[in-house]
């Protein structure tokens, strides 16, 4: 039998005590020292990180001013869009539906993958300005990272009709060109914010508020008559294709008010298609910011310089059958002539007859002329950048330049100010100065005495019947008065190009009571009769009848019907020669 042991007590050491209850004490401190920390003294800190990652204040974009036509039609209004965006951090951790996302967006996953990596760490445009139907479809796919936000973006209804005259507008809502461009500041709104509180996902949970609405911009009201600037444009487009112009433009303005109807220019583009106007060629204004030698529709304001300043007579005639010898070179024709007087040389366009005219009149005299008429001013119509062509000082001009300048050449113009001049003629010798906004005053001025400008209107109208150089520009049943205009361009060597012309007319119409004007200018043509009376006459006479018709001003009527021409025999063959300057 065994013996039991016996049970003893084990005492541990004093230490271990004091040394757990000491670690449980430091631990209390450091907890209640961290909870101090963060309770008190990083409480603001920590606030406004965490406002930082779930309150945002997130933009509302302000729709831009609408810009209407005269008869109240919309020329640019705002149409309801998306812009997508991504939160790259977010983003990345849901690769495996980027193949979905980016056909919902119609971009290959490449571009998607390019468009991810090309912003910051925390945010980067996918998309702007987007087709609403994109914005429900990635909506529906509800894969976290990436955005959807409603926006507007400018919708241009008559598409490339306009593109010049209005211009573009950036992705940020600000006008790029055109109108847009110069009447930014008034088109443009105000983008606001709102406060919003979003999940760890970046999905908006709740919107706590507006902190600052959104402004939008003011509207435009213009001059313009979209049924004229639709004719404008394209019978202009048609005139360059037939001919292969480069470019071309076209202004109708009312000749009482100065108020421009339409303002036509090509090449353009249409602004309502995914880069649709990826050339700037395509939108420039080529009515006010191209500037030409325009040939021999500067003619009537020389004339109306001599028969102000009495130089020459209303009836005067004079020898047109040789050359005249002019600083080292000789003055032509194109068809001989004897013996013309002022309105022959007008309708025949005889660069003889009119040099002779010039030589005798003042340079100071012809120059103040051009001046009063709106030459070598650049226009007040909100155009950034817009040309007021080239005119001389008269004191530079020597005898050579004294000539040719009356012929249209040494001085550049706009298609705008060729309007511009000849409304003058047409409402009896009052400047007006051309407008595009509704509302705005219109400003008179005297430049030529009203039996000059009598003289004038019927001596033009004589360039649009038989014989004449205009005779293209006939429109049955109204009387039309105009000018041709035809000038080899510059090749930039101090000479002409023998192929490429500036051609040019510019009329009024009805011209027993204008009340319509319309410059025409083709650039660069190279087919066929590349004259100002067989490439832009007949753009004017398309546009002018439809302008005609769309203002309810009746023609001349004989018995029941419209007046027609008397010259029922006129061949096209025998109109061309006309057009060029031939006579019979």
């Amino acid at each position: 039998m065994t013996a039991e042991r016996p049970k003893s007590n084990r005492i541990l050491p004093r230490w271990r005590a004091v040394l757990i209850l000491a670690i449980i004490l430091v631990g209390f401190v450091v907890v209640l020292t961290r909870d101090t920390d963060l309770q008190w003294w990083q409480d603001h800190t920590l606030r406004d990180q965490g406002r930082m990652r779930y309150m945002q204040d997130r933009p509302l974009p302000a729709d831009r001013g609408v810009i209407y036509a005269g008869n109240g039609t919309a020329l640019a209004v705002n149409v309801p869009a998306v812009t997508i965006w991504t939160d790259p951090r977010i983003f990345n951790q849901y690769r495996k539906d980027w193949d979905k996302v980016a056909a919902a967006l119609n971009l290959s996953p490449q571009v998607l993958a390019e468009r991810v990596q090309s912003g910051g760490s925390g945010f980067a445009y996918i998309l702007r300005q987007g087709e609403p139907q994109m914005g429900k479809a990635l909506n529906a796919l509800h894969v976290p990272g990436i955005y959807v936000q409603a926006t507007s973006r400018t919708y241009y209804p008559l598409g490339a009709v306009t593109t010049p005259l209005l211009g573009l507008v950036h992705l940020d809502h600000h006008g790029a060109a055109g109108l847009e461009r110069g009447y930014d500041q008034w088109l443009a709104g105000h983008s606001g914010t709102e406060k919003v509180l979003v999940d760890g996902q970046g999905e908006v949970l709740r919107v706590l508020g507006a902190r600052h609405a959104p402004v939008p911009g003011h509207d435009l009201h213009l001059t313009i008559n979209p049924q004229i600037q639709y004719w404008a444009y394209m019978t202009l487009l048609a005139a360059q294709k037939h001919f292969g112009a480069t470019e071309g433009s076209a202004v109708v303005m009312n000749v009482e008010n100065g108020q421009i109807l339409a303002m036509a220019s090509v090449p353009s583009c249409n602004p309502n298609s995914r880069r649709g106007c990826g050339n700037p060629a395509d939108y420039v204004n080529n009515a006010v910011h191209q500037a030409f030698e325009p040939g021999s529709v500067m003619k009537p304001f020389m004339v109306a310089a001599a028969l102000k300043t009495g130089s020459i007579q209303p009836d005067q005639s004079f020898n047109v059958s040789h050359c005249l010898p002019v600083g080292g070179f000789c003055i032509r024709d194109d068809v001989v002539h004897h013996e013309l007087n002022v309105a022959h040389i007008l309708k025949y366009s005889s660069d003889i007859g009119a040099a002779k005219i010039a030589l005798r009149t003042p340079a100071q005299a012809i120059y103040d002329m051009y001046r009063a008429a709106g030459f070598g001013k650049e226009p007040d119509l909100g155009f950034a950048g817009a040309t007021g062509g080239v005119l001389p000082q008269p004191q530079t001009w020597d005898k050579a330049r004294h000539a040719t300048i009356a012929l249209g050449y040494g001085v550049s113009v706009t298609t705008l100010q060729l309007a511009e001049g000849y409304a003058a003629i047409a409402n009896g010798g009052y400047h007006v100065a051309p407008t595009l906004i509704e509302g705005q005053p219109v400003q008179k001025q005297r430049i030529m005495p009203a039996n000059i400008a009598a003289h004038l209107r019927h001596w033009l109208e004589g360039v649009c019947a038989a014989n004449g150089t205009g005779i293209l520009a006939a429109i049955p049943g109204y009387a039309v008065a105009g000018k041709t205009g035809t000038a080899n361009m510059a090749n930039g060597k101090d000479g002409f190009q023998k192929n490429k012309t500036n051609a040019t007319f510019v009329g009024f119409a009805p011209g027993f009571a204008p009340k319509l004007v319309m410059a025409v200018t083709m650039r660069g043509s190279t087919r066929y009769w590349n004259f100002g009376g067989v490439e832009s006459a007949p753009v004017f006479r398309v546009t002018m009848r439809h302008a005609l018709q769309e203002l309810n001003i009746s023609p001349r009527w004989c018995g029941g019907k419209a007046c027609a021409s008397k010259n029922k025999g006129i061949t096209a063959t025998q109109a061309e020669i006309w057009a060029e300057g031939g006579g019979n």
